[in-house]
């Protein structure tokens, strides 16, 4: 019976033509719009490759505050301040610190010029995120600690350097710094702003981050970003935090360092809660809240009079029918079935679009340019599924009240068509 309902329901589509292209074009705008502001949302904030625990992660990044008698430096923090402010917390499951810089790359006999990010960090770096090593594997404590030049490229520039992701011993020369190559990894998008960067060494090997600092070695270039054991533990983590700040604090004469209400969440950079500049978590829900059933509600409302015009002229067919025989639950179902296939038909529809939209809109609709998306990032079911039941809610409701209340009538009515 299903099937057949399923065919009748294909038929009028053909032949109400116009009234099913729009009802399945508002059902696809409704359904993308809300998926592409979703789907934007949830790269400022879902996890994937290689920030795959973002709900457990926290972030010192340019929220520093070092003050003196002689002023105040605002920021990022020193090695120091990281080894003595962060190192030393115990309730993390790990800890980095990291800088990023933009520096040429060359190889050995070829001077190149263009410019690569350099990420110069630690070992904590690679416990914190969940890089894919093609070849190779990360640089050892050891070669931190000892300043050695070991480097970890990614997939693209080993490619670019030496046409080849098999690199590893070959050398890498960070304006004129020369490096060995001690793996390789798979690609990271932009869009995993943390992690991401074109090369990975040790922040050690570099004289100019170790010593260009200032306020009681204090202030410097640098970052840092934890990851918890669990998402619970963040108050407790900012409790020890305070504990560690107090104590390096005390060891210096005249400065004193502050990481205002810093580490913040991931779910704190994407509603803008930064810093001094607190969102409240319920106004923006809300007003997210409102924003999507807005996007939803436009479309959908004007489908409402389209749908409920179309069941009209349908009145008569209907009255014919049940002259026939056909009971009240057939005449409805049939109509449900109708727009439930218009609405799955806009739905798939309406994913496609989303998906096509997102990748040609994300220089405006990121921060990033050039940020490259993957699968994971970009396909959400659960989203998709709660918007398309939204809208087959919506579709029903706009088709059965008008199919319930004309199956009620007398057959006379209906075939009169009401008059």
């Amino acid at each position: 019976m299903i099937k057949q309902y399923i065919k009748q329901s294909i038929q009028m589509l053909k032949e109400n033509r116009l009234v099913s292209v729009i009802s399945i074009a508002g059902t696809a705008i409704s359904i993308a719009m809300i998926m592409v502001v979703v789907l934007v949302f949830q790269i400022q904030f879902a996890s994937f490759y290689p920030e795959n625990n973002r709900d457990r992660m926290m972030y010192v990044d340019g929220g520093t505050e070092v003050k003196s008698s002689n002023g105040w430096n605002r920021g990022n923090m020193s090695p120091e301040a990281v080894k003595e402010c962060f190192y030393s917390l115990e309730i993390p499951e790990a800890v980095s610190g990291y800088a990023m810089q933009l520096k040429p790359l060359s190889i050995p006999g070829k001077r190149m010029y263009k410019g690569y990010q350099i990420k110069y960090t630690d070992t904590g770096f690679w416990k914190v995120f969940s890089f894919r090593f093609l070849i190779g594997k990360p640089f050892t404590q050891a070669d931190f600690d000892s300043g050695i030049p070991q480097a970890v490229v990614s997939e693209s520039v080993a490619r670019k350097l030496y046409g080849t992701t098999d690199v590893v011993g070959k050398i890498v020369i960070i304006d004129l710094a020369a490096y060995t190559v001690c793996g390789v990894v798979k690609d990271v998008s932009r869009a995993a702003d943390t992690a991401f960067g074109d090369v990975w060494v040790p922040y050690t090997t570099d004289r100019i981050l170790m010593t260009n600092t200032s306020s009681e070695n204090m202030a410097g270039w640098f970052s840092t970003c934890l990851l918890a054991k669990d998402r619970h533990d963040f108050d407790a983590i900012r409790n020890e935090l305070l504990k560690q700040i107090e104590r390096y604090n005390g060891m210096k004469q005249d400065a004193k360092i502050n990481f205002f209400e810093n580490p913040i969440t991931r779910f704190d950079i994407a509603i803008g809660s930064i810093g001094q500049r607190k969102v409240d978590v319920k106004d923006y829900l809300l007003e997210t809240g409102s924003l999507l059933l807005f996007l939803l509600l436009v479309p959908a409302l004007n489908l409402l009079g389209v749908t409920q015009s179309a069941v009209q002229k349908r009145r008569a067919e209907m009255g014919v029918r049940k002259a026939f025989g056909a009971t009240y639950g057939v005449l409805v179902r049939q109509i449900l079935y109708e727009n439930s296939v218009i609405t799955l038909i806009g739905g798939l529809v309406g994913l496609l679009l989303s998906l096509l939209l997102l990748p040609v809109c994300k220089d405006f609709l990121l921060q990033s340019r050039d940020t490259a998306l993957s699968g994971d990032m970009i396909f959400q079911p659960v989203v998709f599924f709660l918007a398309l039941l939204f809208s087959l809610l919506l579709n029903l409701l706009s088709a059965g009240i008008p199919a319930i209340r004309i199956a009620r009538q007398k057959i006379v009515i209906s075939l009169k068509d009401g008059e």
